[in-house]
């Protein structure tokens, strides 16, 4: 229904900019500050605000788009989505998640290039609408991940926290979360589970561009210290230490 609406058009309506504002590389995120990004750049080329807000700015001398792309699987499907009506070439996703791998603790960087389908974003996007793809895997770029995981684990042993590589589950409801659940999960062999990334991936492969995703842990619900209850001062120290640092992960990564 949309196909004859001009690139232009897409990208003023999503994004309140011209196509030519948008880098190759873009970093998305449901989360993350723009101004974390914002500070560690060489110079601003240009911030936008439309359905979706951004920047573009020069980091190391190289322009890299960042994007807020709001929580959960739609809003951040549809960003991905958008993305394919400009010059878009790779998409950095960042986001947070709860851990379900006893080898994860609180801000460990879990790196993915692939993840579960849990919802329902996806099925609008992949071959056949009249296919169910819960619990199908999507994968993303091998090597947009590996550029991440070699970018993380010098900040992260600075940090004092870990970097995995690992694989995703994206669920569309946190009350969702619970034992049946998180056994399909383990099962599935995901290592954490959050609200988006899977749905990156399907986008991705839909505008047929490149992804990978550099998550967060924010908290460990198998252990009971999850987003209610049970998380201690020093959980919360590793997590924000690793918050912070992020964005610098992320530009580098995208300015290679």
């Amino acid at each position: 229904m949309y196909e004859d609406v001009k690139n232009e058009i897409m990208i003023e309506k999503h994004f309140g900019c011209h196509i030519q504002d948008i880098s190759k590389n873009v970093i998305i995120s449901p989360v993350w500050p723009l101004s974390g990004f914002m500070e560690k750049a060489d110079s601003i080329i240009k911030e936008f605000k439309g359905w979706y807000k951004g920047v573009t700015l020069y980091y190391h001398g190289k322009p890299v788009t960042v994007i807020q792309s709001g929580i959960g699987a739609p809003m951040t499907g549809d960003c991905v989505i958008a993305l394919g009506y400009s010059g878009c070439e790779n998409i950095f996703f960042s986001g947070s998640a709860g851990g379900i791998n006893n080898k994860l603790n609180f801000g460990d960087i879990l790196i993915c290039s692939s993840a579960v389908i849990g919802e329902g974003f996806s099925r609008y996007h992949s071959q056949n609408i009249e296919k169910d793809c819960f619990g199908q895997t999507i994968s993303g770029n091998e090597g947009l991940a590996q550029a991440l995981f070699q970018q993380s684990v010098p900040i992260a042993h600075s940090l004092g926290v870990a970097v995995h590589r690992g694989k995703i589950f994206t669920t569309d409801s946190i009350l969702g979360e619970n034992k049946k659940s998180f056994d399909y999960m383990i099962r599935k062999g995901c290592d954490a589970v959050e609200m988006e990334a899977s749905s990156v991936f399907t986008a991705a492969r839909a505008i047929k561009r490149n992804a990978a995703a550099l998550i967060t842990i924010s908290d460990l619900p198998l252990k009971r210290r999850n987003l209610f209850e049970g998380t201690e001062e020093e959980d919360e120290k590793y997590y924000k230490n690793t918050a912070y640092a992020l964005p610098e992960i992320l530009l580098e990564a995208a300015s290679i």
